[in-house]
């Protein structure tokens, strides 16, 4: 990543949760863990978060007694979760993940790839370092809704400055079946935007869809299991 997005989220520090809504990460969260994940079990697992972030899904792993790593480009925030969960702590680029190959049973990421300049390096970079037999699981936000974005951004109504480079699921399924993922499961969730909070309920209930609807919705996520090549 450049150097000028990592001073970013460095400065961002402690503010980094004013611009997380809890219902979009508890809506993320269950697209992982209970439906792109639910036949998993993390216990035991070597597992590694790229884009920890303030550590909201650091913690579910950890507490599904998974041996965690966390990753973030800011150094401030990867310390903090491991202090706080008492895990391993790595500053680093999603492009160029300081591992080698095949070193984690897992490798889950959520809402990082599009904060990276090159998406689909990030993407196979989790690929990489995925061990034969373990699942790479991350979730982003669909393209088709960056002119949502776009305006946001124009209108001033967005507090987060960061990089948003977004790509469509079929760009991200593309990456992981060249390298090495099998058996590709997509779903999704926010079928419009949950910043409409009176129409969540039934948008909650929309998610339950994802895996029908995800084309069109705001978010996806993706899991696959990692094969021999050849």
């Amino acid at each position: 990543m450049l150097k000028k997005d990592s001073c970013y989220f460095e400065r961002l520090g402690d503010k980094f949760d004013e611009y997380i809504s809890d219902y979009d990460v508890a809506r993320r969260s269950a697209l992982i863990f209970d439906d792109l994940l639910r036949d998993v079990a993390l216990g035991g697992l070597k597992v590694l978060e790229v884009g920890c972030g303030t550590g909201r899904f650091s913690q579910q792993i950890a507490q599904q007694k998974a041996r965690l790593t966390v990753l973030d480009i800011s150094s401030s925030l990867a310390n903090a979760v491991s202090a706080r969960l008492g895990c391993e702590a790595v500053a680093g680029d999603a492009c160029n993940l300081p591992f080698d190959d095949e070193t984690f049973d897992m490798v889950i990421s959520s809402e990082c790839i599009e904060h990276t300049p090159k998406t689909q390096q990030a993407v196979a970079e989790m690929c990489r370092v995925c061990r034969v037999g373990g699942v790479v699981c991350l979730t982003t936000p669909n393209k088709l809704w960056y002119p949502v974005l776009w305006l946001s951004e124009k209108l001033k109504v967005r507090k987060f400055a960061g990089p948003e480079n977004w790509v469509f699921h079929g760009q991200v399924k593309k990456i992981m079946q060249r390298d090495g993922m099998s058996d590709i499961t997509v779903s999704g969730c926010h079928l419009w935007p949950f910043q409409l909070k009176f129409t969540r309920r039934l948008l909650r209930r929309l998610d339950s869809y994802g895996r029908v609807l995800y084309p069109v919705m705001i978010n996806f996520g993706i899991a696959g299991k990692k094969q021999r090549k050849g």
